[in-house]
Order: C-alpha cells, then sequence, then structure tokens
C-alpha cells in the first residue's frame, strides 16, 4: 500500500497552477525563531530579548509553483498592527523602517524577502497579540496576482507558575538537497522551547520530560529538546507536536508542521468556493483533497483519505473522512470556559491507496 501526506493550512488554487506561499520564521544564522515572547506583568522583564541581535527573529517568505514555473515576486508591503511600514525600493541590505518602528526589511540573493524585528513588542503595557500582515505581488506563467497572509506576535502574561512551549524551526518545507547551498534542504531541525515563567526549563533535569509526536502517533525514543525531521520520515506532510511533562504530568504543548514538496505523490487542497479557507466564530472552512503524481491529477477511485485537525497547540480536535472537509471554529478552539480562546488550527491529510 502506498501513502502521500500534507499538512497545511491555506492554498489557492490560480489557472489550474497552485502558488504557495512559503514562510519561515528564522534567525540571522538560518536557525529556527518564534514570533513568541512571553512577559511577566510585575517586573517587566521580556523572553526571548529582541533588543539582543542574536535572538531577533526574521520573517522570511517565497513564492513558489506546484507546476515548477518560474515565480517572480515583484513586491512586498508589510504592515505593523495595521499600519503600513514605509521602506524605500527593498535591496538585498538591511532597511530601517523610516518612521522609527523596530523592523528592518531585505530581499535576498535567492529571491526571498525578509523582514525583522529589531526591538522587543511586549511590555508592562503592551501585552496583547500583534498582528504582522503581508501583500506579495508576482507572475508566474503570465498570470499576475497577489496573495495576502497574516502571522501573529504571541505576546503571553508570564506569571511564576505558569508553563510554555514554543516549537522553533530553520524550515517548514524540505525536499532534495542542493549540493549548491550551505544549509541542508532535505531535513528541519524542530527545537521545542521551554519555561516556565520567564525562566528556561532544562529538558531532564527538575523533573521535566519532554516527549514528540507525530500526527498524534508518539515518537519512541524522540525526547530531547531537537529533533532532525527527514524526508524519510514525512510521507508529503506531517505535524509534530513536543509536550512538556513535570513529573509525568503534562503542562505545556506545542505543534509544528513540515512538508515535504519533493515527493513524486502530493496531496492538493484548494478552496471549495471563495471565502472557504478561512474560519471565524461563525464561518466555517471547506476544502477539495486531491491527489497529484508529479503535479498530474490522479484519481481518488480506491484512494482512503483521512484528515486529522490539531488546534494551535496540537490537540487532535477532528479526524475527517473524504473529500471535501469541513474545518469547524471548534476545531480552532483553546481551552475552555472563561479560558477559551481561537487560533488558527493544522491539517494533516493521508491518502492511503
Amino acid at each position: 500500500m502506498s501513502k502521500a501526506g500534507a499538512a497545511f493550512t491555506v492554498r489557492f488554487l490560480k489557472n489550474g497552477d497552485q502558488i504557495y506561499i512559503d514562510q519561515n520564521i528564522i534567525h540571522e544564522n538560518g536557525t529556527g525563531a518564534a514570533l513568541f515572547q512571553a512577559i511577566n506583568p510585575t517586573s517587566g522583564e521580556v523572553v526571548p530579548d529582541w533588543s539582543v541581535a542574536a535572538n531577533q527573529p526574521i520573517i522570511d517568505i517565497s513564492a513558489r509553483s506546484a507546476a515548477g514555473f518560474p515565480v517572480d515576486t515583484t513586491s512586498v508591503l508589510w504592515a505593523f498592527d495595521g499600519t503600513n511600514l514605509q521602506y524605500d525600493e527593498i535591496t538585498t541590505s538591511w532597511q530601517v523602517e523610516k518612521t522609527g518602528k523596530p523592523f528592518s526589511a531585505r530581499k535576498t540573493a535567492v529571491g526571498s524577502y525578509q523582514l525583522r524585528i529589531t526591538n522587543n513588542i511586549a511590555s508592562a503595557e503592551e501585552v496583547g497579540n500583534k498582528q504582522i500582515s503581508y501583500s506579495v505581488s508576482y507572475v508566474s506563467n503570465a498570470v499576475s496576482d497577489t496573495y495576502r497572509s497574516s502571522v501573529d506576535i504571541i505576546i503571553q502574561q508570564s506569571g511564576s507558575s505558569s508553563h510554555i512551549v514554543i516549537i522553533t524551526t530553520d524550515r517548514t518545507t524540505i525536499k532534495e538537497d542542493d549540493a549548491s547551498t550551505q544549509a541542508r534542504e532535505d531535513e528541519a531541525h524542530l527545537t521545542a522551547e521551554c519555561y516556565y515563567g520567564t525562566s528556561p526549563v532544562t529538558i531532564g533535569q527538575g523533573g521535566y520530560t519532554l516527549q514528540w509526536y507525530q500526527d498524534g502517533t508518539k515518537m519512541e525514543g524522540k525526547t530531547s529538546s531537537v529533533l532532525t525531521v527527514t524526508r524519510s520520515m514525512v510521507d508529503g506532510g506531517s505535524i509534530f507536536v513536543a509536550k512538556l511533562s513535570l513529573n509525568g504530568e503534562l503542562v505545556a504543548q506545542d505543534a509544528q508542521r513540515i512538508n515535504d514538496i519533493a515527493d513524486e505523490w502530493q496531496i492538493a487542497y484548494t478552496p471549495t468556493n471563495s471565502g472557504s479557507n478561512y474560519v471565524t466564530i461563525d464561518h466555517n472552512a471547506s476544502f477539495n483533497i486531491s491527489l497529484t503524481k508529479n503535479g498530474t491529477a490522479q484519481s481518488l477511485e480506491g484512494v482512503t483519505l483521512t484528515s486529522k485537525v490539531f488546534n494551535a497547540l496540537g490537540v487532535e480536535k477532528a479526524v475527517l473522512s473524504g473529500s471535501p472537509i469541513t474545518i469547524t471554529p471548534a476545531y480552532c478552539q483553546i481551552g475552555d470556559g472563561e479560558n477559551v480562546a481561537y487560533a488558527d488550527c493544522d491539517v494533516q491529510v493521508t491518502a492511503s491507496f
């Protein structure tokens, strides 16, 4: 029996081709980072400290075509909390935001665009989440279009008794390795950064243990804070969850999706209609699932489709069958009662045939 998989949030269909926007959060040295800060509301201490250059996260975005056509990104417009960030023409050198906001921007030699956060966003006065949005204009196969998306800076008040896990990764997509590049592209390195309040937690000390899960299944022997994901581990796409326990009791967890974009078999997912690719408190998302081989659509006859839905913390919320699938607000829920909140959810689809 063969198997293909994919993990996704949003993709869209354009003239028979799919244009993907790959988004990675990294440090200057290429290691994984996270758009997350914890703030102690009493002392004002913030972790990680983004006033330190080595800690500053970089949002790296690039466009690619599922059909293999070249994608030329013509411009990227960045905004913070609804206000456009202002730059002169973006070059390969870091440019400071013109109005004094703590962001620098550049484009790289390989064609991606980057935004760097150059100072702390959290403070004693700023304890709510912030949002960075971007608009990517591109041309591919003689078609021009614009892709818009956003990413949240998670700011959490961290008291003396709260546990936090944040997974960072150097890449969210892996593929065949290109020997001409410095970093290996056929593997991703996931790191579970764990905190108690604003103090880092060391796995293996003080009763703390960590366990990794892949698509809801425990990964035997994977108990360190760093997990290397290779192409042989991922059939198209998977969701990895790190669970932190104290003296055997689960205290925090987080999730991260990884896709292998070089697999022969791929799963494609497109909204069933306009406006069906997002969830609100009173709006469902709906996706058609299809199977491709080397980019060519395949029949679903004899194919079993299974979709697992995880909330932002990596908690499995539903198992769906077939196509189309519907994602409801309940799948995006975090917490309950007075602590209920909603955030993006991840979908891991498996095709068995």
